[in-house]
């Protein structure tokens, strides 16, 4: 197959595609208007991740009747991210609440798990000692987690769209490498209908994904990572560190939160990322840092690809490269009053 005709064409359709949509959401009020948990300033156009999530289903679509796909199973595993990516959509035009979002979510990871026939047997072979109900209970959590984190770390120009892209762009050529020729075309061209959104999400953005496009990432992130490692033997720890940024980020961030008092449920802008934005970084600056990162990150999923002995001594490594990033993250922007300033206002009000 030559691939740059058919990468190309899905670039510029997406681009296309998602120009026309957001006149559409300028016409019909669908702003996004700068909040406390938003790092833009103006209103800005929203929803535009509906055009890479129906184009996508579109391709699938096409490549199973021009043959190229030949399994109609894959319509049927990915089914979960479709699900998603209609509630996002809704979302996006009419607000859902939060429990009702939760609750489809939790639906959807459970159904995806029960499709593959999987009862929690990755989490087991991790962790033998917990009893395998509870590690279906914590896979189907996990995934769960994956879909909204990504919304989460959605508040930055072009962040979530270039993640995507480091994924399913890397983790198609793992595919590719495992014979999983039909999931790594499928990866290949949700990367090209990204690439198409990003010339309008690169700073300064002029149109948002919104919840249909990242919580339809966020699924399709789990489910591609459930359907290599059950059909392909694929290792589940190459997408954990492809998508380490994201997850690490989100992960202590809500930790620190909750152990702070906080009200965890509201939204904030205390993510490292945002913290970055708010310390005087441009949006675009920030971008070129995750790009870095995810970089080095892609180069360590393919060291766990050439070297599965490896495996652990890499996780380890990504896990001290990030634990380092965020700290010096910490010292630029702490996310909350460093010590001294708040004995300082103590002894002030004594």
């Amino acid at each position: 197959m030559n691939w740059l005709p058919y990468i190309l064409l899905l670039t510029a359709l997406s681009w296309i595609g998602v120009g026309l949509f957001r006149w559409y959401a300028v016409e019909k009020g669908m702003l996004d208007e700068p909040n406390e948990r938003s790092s833009h300033m103006v209103k800005t156009a929203r929803g535009g991740g509906v055009v890479f999530f129906v184009g996508w289903v579109l391709v699938l679509v096409a490549l199973y009747f021009s043959h190229i796909i030949s399994s109609r199973e894959y319509f049927l595993y990915f089914a979960p991210a479709m699900i998603i990516g209609l509630l996002g959509f809704w979302d996006d035009h009419r607000s859902l609440s939060a429990g009702v979002r939760f609750f489809i979510q939790c639906i959807s990871a459970i159904a995806a798990l029960f499709i593959l026939n999987e009862g929690g047997h990755i989490v087991s072979t991790w962790f033998p000692l917990i009893p395998l109900p509870l590690c279906f209970l914590a896979l189907a959590f996990a995934m769960v987690w994956m879909i909204n984190l990504f919304n989460f770390m959605d508040g930055a120009d072009g962040i979530a769209c270039t993640e995507g892209l480091f994924v399913f762009g890397v983790g198609g050529y793992i595919l590719f490498q495992f014979h999983a020729y039909e999931l790594a075309t499928l990866a290949w061209s949700l990367s090209a209908l990204l690439s198409g959104f990003l010339l309008w999400n690169w700073p300064t953005a002029r149109i948002f994904m919104g919840d249909s496009g990242s919580c339809f990432l966020g699924m399709m992130v789990a489910l591609y990572a459930l359907i290599s490692y059950k059909l392909f033997n694929v290792p589940f720890m190459i997408w954990v560190i492809l998508t380490a940024l994201f997850w690490f980020d989100a992960t202590i961030t809500l930790v620190r939160r909750i152990l702070a008092g906080e009200e965890w449920r509201k939204p904030h802008r205390m993510h490292a990322y945002q913290r970055l934005i708010h310390s005087g970084w441009s949006h675009q600056r920030v971008l070129l840092c995750t790009i870095a990162v995810n970089s080095i990150l892609s180069c360590f999923a393919y060291l766990v690809y050439k070297e599965p002995r490896l495996t652990w001594f890499v996780f380890g490594l990504t896990l001290t490269l990030l634990t380092c990033l965020y700290l010096l993250v910490e010292v630029v922007k702490p996310m909350f009053k460093k010590w001294h300033e708040g004995a300082k206002t103590v002894s002030e009000m004594l």
